[in-house]
Protein backbone atom coordinates (compact mmCIF):
# COMPACT_ATOMS: atom_id res chain seq x y z
CA UNK A 1 0.00 0.00 0.00
CA UNK A 2 1.57 3.09 -1.00
CA UNK A 3 0.56 6.90 0.96
CA UNK A 4 1.40 9.80 -0.33
CA UNK A 5 1.43 13.60 0.73
CA UNK A 6 -1.76 14.30 -1.59
CA UNK A 7 -5.35 13.12 -1.40
CA UNK A 8 -8.13 11.02 -2.98
CA UNK A 9 -10.33 13.66 -4.23
CA UNK A 10 -13.64 11.95 -4.00
CA UNK A 11 -12.90 10.25 -0.48
CA UNK A 12 -9.86 11.94 1.41
CA UNK A 13 -7.61 9.28 1.62
CA UNK A 14 -3.76 9.72 1.69
CA UNK A 15 -3.82 5.90 0.11
CA UNK A 16 -2.86 6.50 -3.18
CA UNK A 17 -0.60 5.80 -6.05
CA UNK A 18 0.25 7.43 -9.41
CA UNK A 19 -1.58 5.68 -11.89
CA UNK A 20 -0.36 4.50 -15.64
CA UNK A 21 -0.87 6.96 -18.76
CA UNK A 22 -3.40 5.75 -21.24
CA UNK A 23 -2.25 8.01 -23.96
CA UNK A 24 -0.13 10.43 -25.80
CA UNK A 25 -2.80 13.61 -24.45
CA UNK A 26 -2.00 12.20 -21.57
CA UNK A 27 1.50 12.26 -21.50
CA UNK A 28 1.50 15.99 -22.68
CA UNK A 29 -0.71 16.64 -19.59
CA UNK A 30 2.04 15.34 -17.82
CA UNK A 31 4.62 17.85 -19.33
CA UNK A 32 2.41 20.47 -17.65
CA UNK A 33 2.56 19.31 -14.08
CA UNK A 34 -0.70 17.05 -14.46
CA UNK A 35 -0.60 13.75 -12.87
CA UNK A 36 -2.94 10.74 -12.89
CA UNK A 37 -3.65 8.91 -9.71
CA UNK A 38 -5.71 6.07 -8.77
CA UNK A 39 -7.25 6.13 -4.70
CA UNK A 40 -6.47 2.47 -3.45
CA UNK A 41 -9.35 2.52 -0.89
CA UNK A 42 -12.44 4.07 -3.17
CA UNK A 43 -10.36 2.64 -6.89
CA UNK A 44 -11.03 6.63 -8.19
CA UNK A 45 -9.34 8.01 -10.87
CA UNK A 46 -8.32 11.64 -10.45
CA UNK A 47 -5.49 14.14 -11.69
CA UNK A 48 -3.61 16.70 -9.24
CA UNK A 49 -1.04 19.09 -10.19
CA UNK A 50 1.78 18.17 -8.80
CA UNK A 51 3.86 21.66 -9.55
CA UNK A 52 3.19 23.13 -6.18
CA UNK A 53 4.93 26.35 -6.83
CA UNK A 54 6.05 26.98 -3.06
CA UNK A 55 7.87 23.64 -3.25
CA UNK A 56 9.03 23.75 -6.72
CA UNK A 57 13.20 24.50 -5.38
CA UNK A 58 13.33 21.29 -3.32
CA UNK A 59 13.63 17.62 -3.97
CA UNK A 60 10.69 15.69 -4.03
CA UNK A 61 10.01 11.50 -4.64
CA UNK A 62 9.53 10.49 -8.15
CA UNK A 63 7.88 7.64 -7.32
CA UNK A 64 5.05 9.41 -4.57
CA UNK A 65 6.14 12.78 -5.31
CA UNK A 66 6.74 12.93 -1.17
CA UNK A 67 8.43 15.62 0.39
CA UNK A 68 9.19 13.48 3.43
CA UNK A 69 12.97 12.48 2.93
CA UNK A 70 15.88 11.05 5.28
CA UNK A 71 19.28 10.34 3.52
CA UNK A 72 21.18 7.07 2.94
CA UNK A 73 24.69 5.32 2.96
CA UNK A 74 27.01 5.87 0.41
CA UNK A 75 28.25 2.89 0.15
CA UNK A 76 24.91 1.27 -1.57
CA UNK A 77 25.49 3.84 -4.43
CA UNK A 78 26.22 2.73 -7.91
CA UNK A 79 29.62 4.47 -9.50
CA UNK A 80 27.19 6.61 -11.70
CA UNK A 81 25.56 8.50 -8.68
CA UNK A 82 29.05 8.39 -6.70
CA UNK A 83 29.97 10.64 -9.38
CA UNK A 84 26.72 12.87 -8.94
CA UNK A 85 27.55 13.00 -5.27
CA UNK A 86 31.24 14.35 -5.83
CA UNK A 87 29.63 17.18 -8.36
CA UNK A 88 26.66 18.43 -5.79
CA UNK A 89 24.37 15.98 -5.20
CA UNK A 90 22.30 14.72 -2.84
CA UNK A 91 21.51 10.98 -1.39
CA UNK A 92 17.64 10.78 -0.54
CA UNK A 93 15.05 7.96 0.42
CA UNK A 94 11.59 8.81 0.40
CA UNK A 95 10.29 8.06 3.99
CA UNK A 96 6.61 6.94 2.61
CA UNK A 97 7.76 4.51 -0.52
CA UNK A 98 11.61 4.06 0.44
CA UNK A 99 12.78 4.69 -3.05
CA UNK A 100 16.86 5.71 -3.48
CA UNK A 101 17.42 8.75 -5.51
CA UNK A 102 19.40 11.43 -6.25
CA UNK A 103 18.97 14.75 -6.52
CA UNK A 104 20.64 18.23 -6.81
CA UNK A 105 17.93 20.06 -4.81
CA UNK A 106 17.94 20.55 -1.47
CA UNK A 107 15.83 18.54 0.94
CA UNK A 108 12.82 20.61 2.47
CA UNK A 109 13.13 21.61 6.12
CA UNK A 110 17.02 21.99 6.08
CA UNK A 111 19.92 19.32 6.31
CA UNK A 112 19.08 15.83 5.84
CA UNK A 113 19.09 12.49 8.74
CA UNK A 114 21.29 9.56 7.73
CA UNK A 115 19.52 6.12 7.63
CA UNK A 116 21.18 3.11 7.70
Amino acid sequence: MKYSSFRCTNCGSRSIRRSHRRSFVEMSKMAIGQYPFRCLDCNCRFWLNVWLFAKVWYAKCPRCLGFELTTWPAKRARMQQRILVRLGAHRYRCAVCRKNFISFLPRQGGAAVLTS
